[in-house]
């Protein structure tokens, strides 16, 4: 038998993260070797194509802070790859909607993070222009910033997949990790498939980013737990009621931006997500519990001390809720858009969010990387992660290279 080949990069994970940081890697180190291990068949089948495919304008996150540059540049540098490619994107615009004086503050706060992030034409809409803008949505007021886009996202992750090959990624699919050894000067990678071995592994394996970090000790005072998102559509004969991407006014405080709706790239019209703790790390759809991840979460002193905060509690029934009931759903996507009615909404896909949970209980908002002298690790790269993903997979490359 010949002798193994010693790549100078694995990647774990093709995601919308870990297709980005391949492509990147290879793009700034063309003659070094670049293999992305993926479990599934194709890239981006969990959480980078399971979205609603907004291309975030940078409006909610807080000016000098890395979200904020990663989103403004990351958008884009999307935007550009996607006219280039072929890759259906629009500028529909979004809509933050207040109803009362707090919201209506809030708005303001928006507005003041957006000048600060730099982003263009955003202002504040009263209630005769905002009934210019959408029609049917309701509010005493809104901000509307027009750079916020939508974009095919299954499209998207498997475009910029085949740009990474072509500039000589290889990739492996139905290669889940299943063990990572550090062989001194060089790492073994065993997957189902086969097994590897490189010079540095890059983390980007998301719903299992804290999993694989586990394999080699790493980032054990995190654990991701998973938050189910449902989404509706609305009736083709319907989609008049939406023009853009309509939201709640946003609680800073927390992760989640409500349910929202959003017109998408074919025109049809989608409504979600809710937010709601899954019983599995894949469990798009049906009721069926996968013990392990769910023992495993239930047994986490994170989780308990997670559910122990009474804010987070009150939003977990709400969610539940809304969950459990297409009435309530319904109810809440009124408060929006009045017009629409139960019998308008067909069931549409889910998705599952990663949130990383750190062993305080928190639920962690900030990227978090950790890296070994042969690793690095994206434990945390949630939304708007698609939005920053060209930008992020810039500044972790550039991260790596410091050493």
């Amino acid at each position: 038998m010949g002798k193994m080949k010693t790549w100078d990069f694995v990647v774990v994970g093709a995601g919308i993260i870990g297709c980005s940081i391949a492509r990147e890697l290879e793009l700034r180190n063309p003659k070094k070797s670049v293999i992305l291990l993926e479990k599934e068949g194709s890239p981006g089948k969990h959480t980078s194509s399971r979205n609603s495919g907004v291309i975030h304008s940078g409006i909610n996150q807080k000016p000098g802070s890395l979200k904020a540059a990663l989103c403004i540049r990351g958008g884009a540098l999307l935007k550009t790859f996607c006219r280039r490619s072929d890759i259906p994107m629009k500028e529909v615009g979004t809509v933050v909607l207040a109803r009362n004086d707090e919201e209506r503050a809030i708005l303001r706060e928006l507005e003041r993070r957006a000048m600060g992030n730099g982003v263009q034409g955003v202002r504040i809409l009263d209630a005769d222009l905002l009934k210019r803008t959408e029609p049917y949505a309701q509010g005493t007021e809104a901000l509307l910033s027009p750079a916020g886009a939508i974009v095919d996202s299954t499209k998207l992750v498997e475009g910029i997949a085949a740009d990474g090959s072509s500039n000589g990624v290889s990739f492996v699919f139905d290669a889940e990790v299943k063990e990572i050894r550090d062989k001194g000067d060089h790492l073994a990678v065993s997957t189902l498939k086969c097994a590897f071995q490189t010079k540095f592994l890059v983390n980007c394996a998301g719903l299992y980013a804290d999993r694989v970090a586990w394999m080699m000790d790493v980032g054990r005072d995190f654990c991701v737990f998973p938050f189910r998102g449902d989404y509706y559509r609305l009736k083709p004969e319907r989609s008049y009621l939406v023009n853009s991407m309509i939201y709640p006014t946003p609680n800073l405080e927390l992760p989640f931006l409500g349910v929202h709706w959003t017109k998408r790239t074919d025109g049809s019209v989608i409504v979600g997500p809710n937010a709601m703790l899954a019983l599995g790390r894949e469990k798009y759809k049906d009721a069926s519990i996968n013990w392990r991840d769910t023992l495993h979460m239930l047994l986490d002193i994170r989780f308990a001390r997670l559910m122990s905060d009474f804010d987070f509690l009150r939003i977990a029934v709400n969610e539940l809720k809304l969950s459990m009931s297409k009435g309530a759903f319904v109810r809440a996507a009124k408060q929006l858009v009045p017009s629409v009615s139960e019998d308008d909404l067909l069931p549409d896909q889910g998705g599952i969010r990663a949130q990383l949970v750190d062993r305080k209980g928190h639920m962690v908002e900030d990227f978090v990387f950790e890296r070994t002298d042969k690793s690095f690790h994206v434990l945390n790269a949630v939304s708007p992660g698609m939005t920053c993903a060209l930008a992020f997979a810039g500044h972790v490359t550039d991260l790596i290279s410091a050493g």
